[in-house]
């Protein structure tokens, strides 16, 4: 009992500052909306629009980068500290490459924008706030490497500071960049989009100085080593393909939704945007599950993995239930904050109480299959989401709104029932692969040369 204690204190410990570094990120959102809500209708779409597009390019990025999560920990667990250095080096070079790649698409980006807006005004301001965007998107996809290069340091505290500061810079840059105080000038949307690229130049310097001082400086040996990227791609590129197989199957459910009329989908943005709160808090328990799996499987300990796993569930099941009791008993009141429309407010008051029940599944499933990622079995995550997703989620999803006409309800339904089936699936898996999957190696090649050799 006193052990269990310890694991479920030591999870708490590690995701209470993820929490609240995912919390300033939300509420950077929404200061955001707020600043760029006062130029007017044309800029809030311009920039809701712009920002769609480069978080669903991002998207399969991130899912790639954010595989460092999973690679680093169990070479900390070895202290492995010459191939730790050798790998960040190397995978920080990665994520300016991939930033870089990010620019090339531009072209389709803003030939896409034109097929979402034909309003001349929004789709200049879209265009511009993207381009700006897009020259410090080296800045952010090397900030999202650091970033699970320093939970899996457990260096989590550090990070909820990084990232208040950058919230901090990010809205005194709004405030003087998109309406023109102390004496800089008036740039409307375009001065939002320069403030986060600063926010996020200013984020990438302090991951680089903290790294600097906590690593130690990076030896000058072989600029790059084609066995760590083999190593990192074999577990970061089906992360990456997953994240795109979640966004286009998320898509076809919004747009699913959609069809059920403009209260249909407004009744689901309403429920929705009070759910992704409670989504932060199990995400974040979710990296914690994830590091410390594979932080002892890397001390080929399996038997401490699944305790630690266990921990989190029932941290992650607590946390969730809690939640659900208050959409289940103040949804009207809840959903009252979003809008003043009777309607709207007592049937999105509904799904909100729908999605009370849905939380359990959510946290199951949320918690194994950060256990499956901390096993570095991103592929079984692939294949499974793609069946999963396809096949059960958005049939049962239709089913569920048009045949039995339940309506948005009916939707949820089927994404529940498929939530369901990937809890019982990513568990029955962990529990299966636990045991047999090998801490990684990756040994040191101190010249491209030797390498090749």
């Amino acid at each position: 009992m006193h052990l269990a204690l310890k694991r479920s204190t030591k999870l708490l410990q590690l995701a209470f500052p993820v929490m609240m570094s995912f919390f300033a990120f939300h509420l950077l959102g929404i200061t955001d909306v707020i600043m760029v809500g006062q130029l007017g209708a044309p800029a809030l779409a311009a920039v809701g629009l712009a920002n769609t597009l480069l978080y669903f390019f991002l998207g399969p990025i991130e899912g790639f980068l954010g595989a460092a999560l999973i690679f680093f920990p169990g070479l900390f667990a070895q202290n492995a500290q010459g191939e730790i250095k050798m790998a960040a080096k190397e995978l920080t070079l990665v994520s300016i490459f991939l930033g870089i790649v990010m620019i090339l698409f531009y072209p389709l980006m803003s030939w896409y924008l034109g097929l979402l807006s034909k309003d001349a005004i929004v789709l200049g301001y879209a265009r511009e706030y993207l381009w700006i965007r897009l020259l410090g998107a080296i800045f952010l996809t090397t900030s999202i490497l650091w970033s699970r290069i320093f939970l899996s340091m457990e260096k989590n505290s550090l990070m909820a500071i990084f990232s208040y500061i950058v919230v901090v810079i990010n809205i005194i840059g709004n405030w003087l960049l998109i309406f023109g105080k102390a004496g800089f000038p008036q740039l409307g949307t375009a001065g939002a989009a320069w403030a986060s690229t600063l926010a996020q130049f200013f984020n990438a310097v302090l991951f680089f100085i903290a790294a600097q001082r906590i690593m130690g400086k990076w030896e000058k040996s072989s600029p790059f080593s084609w066995k760590t990227l083999k190593h990192f791609t074999k577990i970061g590129l089906p992360m990456g393909m997953t994240y795109l197989i979640e966004i286009f199957a998320w898509t076809f459910f919004v747009s699913m939704v959609a069809q059920l009329g403009t209260n249909a989908i407004a009744t689901h943005e309403i429920a929705l945007k009070i759910k992704d709160l409670s989504l932060l808090l199990g995400i974040a328990i979710a990296n914690v599950i994830t590091q410390q799996v594979s932080f002892f499987v890397g001390k080929q300990n399996p038997q401490e993995a699944i305790a630690m796993l266990h921990a989190g569930l029932i941290i992650n099941i607590i946390v969730m239930s809690i939640i659900g009791i208050l959409y289940w008993f103040f949804a009207p009141e809840l959903t009252s904050l979003v809008s003043k429309d009777r309607s709207l407010i007592q049937s999105s008051a509904q799904l909100l109480k729908f999605m009370a029940l849905y939380q359990m599944a959510d946290a199951i499933f949320i918690s194994y299959r950060a256990g499956i990622e901390g096993l570095g079995k991103t592929g079984l995550i692939r294949n499974v989401s793609l069946i999963v997703d396809y096949l059960i989620w958005l049939p049962l999803a239709w089913v569920g709104a048009f045949l039995l006409k339940w309506n948005v309800i009916g939707a949820w339904l089927g994404l529940t029932l498929a939530v369901v089936a990937l809890a019982i699936i990513f568990s029955r898996m962990f529990l299966k692969e636990v045991w047999t999957t090998e801490p990684p190696s990756l040994p040191v090649v101190s010249t491209l040369d030797e390498e090749l050799k």
